[in-house]
């Protein structure tokens, strides 16, 4: 009989009388058959003793079908005829929560046994109460592989355990994995280990929980003691004025005389430098286009300028800062698109009277006759944008539809720029 209720009117029929079992957690409601042909209701109707032709709809209880079965020669009811029907216990909702539960409990309760400090014990608290720092980070990687997150938060809390009871510590943020784990990049943010002690030093700092920058996270890590790597965050200048006084005056006025760019990292912007004032800093946002530029200068004195290469990096936006700080200006221009824009709008909410655009509004944009198509979805994030300095730029772009890069207006960069700088 078992092999005869295996076709696929009573698989279905079964399948229905299984979900309701365990949503419910009892022999309670009914399971509807819908759309049941000629054969599927002859089959039904002789399995539960009724006429069903001509009915594409039934509505079944779940007592009824227990009924049946008992008074079958299997002699059984629904709920063990549906686990030997489907192979495998039956478990109601209920019964499933109460195990997630229990097994949850279980996790924080091995967790807290390793924990050492008042700190990482009130985080392990709030996380299973499902308000602390990090909750769904946690409990995405806990649903994947409890194992996994059972190991790597018991290394973030040796991790932030060290840090509490070690104030004042400095180390490379690197150094720091390797020692926990042997793995350098243990903490980096693209590893769940790293995001979960990203959540776990906004718990140890009393920081709100939000979506950092990388600037932001650099600041976060740093005043926990963690270094970061100062040297690959970097950032591309030529022409920029510092006061004979400064001890690294010579390298800049080299530089200058020689027409050669400097590629400062992160590292060398952290020792204070003596800008000149009142400066008029270029930045422009690609490569290509600060290398032009600097062709131009063969025989003039470079410009101060400074190049992006795209979302200005740690070392750029401290440098933009710093000169601010000395009261220069900042000349922005970008690509006419959404990242470039995006960008600009970006540093001009940053730095509000010190910000200019350069070549950046919409004369230069219809000037320009070739561009790239932009699609359906481009268009209306650009229609988004607010732009301060020129609000009429967003409705010329989204009527012309194309975008416009610096590539193509270089001609008019290097001659305002030229103008400015003699």
């Amino acid at each position: 009989m078992l092999n005869y209720l295996r076709q696929s009117c009573f698989h279905k029929l079964f399948s229905l009388a299984k979900k309701k079992i365990q949503s419910l957690g009892s022999l309670r409601g009914v399971v509807v058959m819908d759309g049941l042909s000629p054969t599927e209701q002859d089959l039904l109707g002789g399995f539960l003793g009724k006429n069903f032709l001509g009915q594409t709809k039934v509505r079944i209880p779940l007592t009824e079908m227990d009924q049946v079965l008992k008074n079958s020669p299997l002699e059984m009811g629904l709920l063990p005829f549906l686990e030997i029907y489907f192979n495998e216990k039956l478990i109601t909702r209920r019964e499933e929560l109460e195990t997630w539960q229990h097994r949850w409990s279980v996790f924080f309760a091995t967790l807290q046994k390793v924990s050492k400090s008042p700190m990482t014990r009130a985080w392990l608290t709030s996380l299973s109460a499902e308000t602390g720092s990090g909750y769904r980070t946690l409990l995405a990687l806990y649903q994947q592989n409890p194992k996994t997150a059972l190991e790597e938060m018991a290394v973030c809390l040796k991790a932030l355990d060290f840090l509490a009871s070690h104030p004042g510590y400095n180390m490379r943020t690197p150094v720091f994995a390797a020692t926990l784990t042997g793995d350098p990049h243990a903490l980096d943010m693209e590893n769940s280990l790293g995001r979960l002690f990203y959540y776990g030093l906004i718990h140890y700092l009393a920081k709100p929980e939000t979506n950092y920058t990388a600037e932001g996270k650099r600041a976060l890590f740093r005043e926990a003691g963690l270094l970061d790597d100062d040297i690959s965050s970097s950032v591309t200048i030529a022409g920029l004025r510092v006061y004979p006084e400064d001890p690294r005056s010579i390298i800049f006025t080299g530089a200058n005389t020689s027409g050669c760019p400097l590629i400062l990292p992160l590292r060398f912007l952290e020792t204070p430098t003596q800008w000149q004032p009142g400066q008029a800093v270029y930045m422009v946002e690609n490569p290509a286009v600060f290398s032009t530029i600097l062709d131009s200068y063969a025989k003039v004195s470079l410009p101060p300028i400074i190049c992006g290469s795209g979302q200005p990096s740690v070392a750029a936006l401290t440098l933009l800062d710093q000169l601010v700080e000395a009261g220069c200006v900042i000349h922005y221009s970008g690509d006419f698109d959404l990242k470039g824009l995006e960008i600009a709008i970006r540093l001009a909410q940053r730095y509000q009277q010190n910000f200019r655009p350069w070549c950046y509004d919409r004369e230069i944009y219809l000037g320009v006759s070739l561009g790239k198509e932009m699609t359906p979805p481009q268009r209306n994030n650009l229609s988004r944008l607010d732009i301060p300095w020129d609000k009429r730029l967003v409705d010329s772009m989204l009527e012309r539809k194309l975008f416009i890069y610096q590539e193509s207006f270089l001609e008019e960069l290097t001659r305002l720029c030229l103008v400015n700088t003699t």
